[in-house]
């Protein structure tokens, strides 16, 4: 059987799945058809592309009598498969150019074709469903994407846990809202425990911290009760959802004395605002010393992945200066 599908959620792909494996399917191939014109990464929620997937099917002819796990010794782990299938898939994937979000999409299929070959799949006492199948290839393809965009410069691996799970965040969904319930399986891959915190906090051990969002519009916040007027976290929780706090959201504070090298982007972007590359500079010599390039490829990140023309522009533009400088 070959299905063609044309939903980009993660709750789409979820129920097509269980239904598929419940009725005793396997995903044994997937790949993309150009069709329409393409969208942006970070644009509609996500749900625009300019490719359909296509997904072959094909009978269980048995039934696993074990579970699967997802952790094994030696790379036998039901997630280091999805892993080492994602990174083949974009391999396959780069002579096709896909945008990113039928980049994204495309390696789904991947990594559900693994699971639906292994399936059951537990971690422990849990059983692992299609949505943690599908931030597994996330992770891999937000991971793939940093090292590209810096030329293999920066993996998540050489980032405090804050600025990796940040980072990994933004190359996923950009600056828009997601589900709570997505990035802490995202969070889970990499290792970085989501900690709620109600104002300024230190950080212990492989966390990072998620401010409750006040009401009223992005930049005008009002979040901690400590009394100040801007966000210590880099997270943003409101109702079941999270964002990426803003340069300008940040307690400025957290900037003044940083704590991750996210922060430091978020103080460099700030500085550049209020003083120009005068301001900038000494900031990045400052709070960067020895680690100048690191913050640069961040800034490179966020500029080569942000929607907003003029924020994209402003990057650029304070990247171009630093290094004329």
């Amino acid at each position: 059987m070959t299905i063609m599908f044309t939903h980009k959620t993660q709750d789409g792909w979820e129920v097509l799945t269980r239904s598929l494996i419940d009725s005793g399917w396997t995903i044994t191939a997937s790949f993309p058809i150009e069709s329409e014109s393409g969208a942006s990464l970070h644009q509609k929620d996500m749900a625009a592309a300019a490719s359909f997937v296509f997904l072959s099917c094909r009978k269980r002819s048995e039934s696993n009598s074990f579970p699967a796990f997802w952790s094994g010794l030696g790379g036998q782990g039901v997630q280091h498969k999805i892993q080492s299938a994602v990174e083949q898939g974009l391999k396959e994937f780069a002579e096709l150019k896909l945008n990113p979000v039928d980049e994204m999409v495309a390696c789904y299929g991947r990594a559900l074709h693994v699971l639906s070959e292994q399936w059951p799949v537990m971690d422990g006492d849990e059983e692992v469903g299609p949505i943690r199948a599908m931030n597994e290839a996330s992770r891999v393809v937000a991971e793939n994407q940093i090292k590209r965009i810096t030329s293999g410069r920066l993996t998540v691996a050489d980032l405090d846990p804050e600025t990796a799970m940040a980072l990994t965040a933004y190359g996923i969904w950009g600056l828009n809202s997601f589900p709570y319930d997505e990035a802490l399986n995202l969070s889970r891959s990499l290792n970085i425990v989501l900690t709620a915190k109600s104002g300024g906090y230190r950080i212990e051990g492989n966390m990072i911290g998620i401010n409750q969002e006040a009401g009223g519009s992005r930049g005008r916040s009002r979040a901690s009760s400590a009394g100040d007027n801007d966000y210590h976290a880099p997270l943003l929780r409101s109702g079941s959802k999270l964002r990426l706090a803003l340069p300008e959201e940040r307690n400025t504070k957290r900037l003044e004395s940083p704590l991750t090298d996210w922060d430091v982007l978020h103080g460099l972007i700030q500085s550049y605002r209020e003083s120009d590359i005068t301001g900038a500079r000494p900031y990045l010599e400052k709070h960067a010393t020895g680690h100048e390039e690191r913050i640069l490829d961040l800034l490179d990140v966020w500029a080569k992945e942000m929607v907003d023309p003029d924020l994209r522009r402003e990057a650029e533009t304070l990247r171009f200066g630093l290094k004329m400088n």
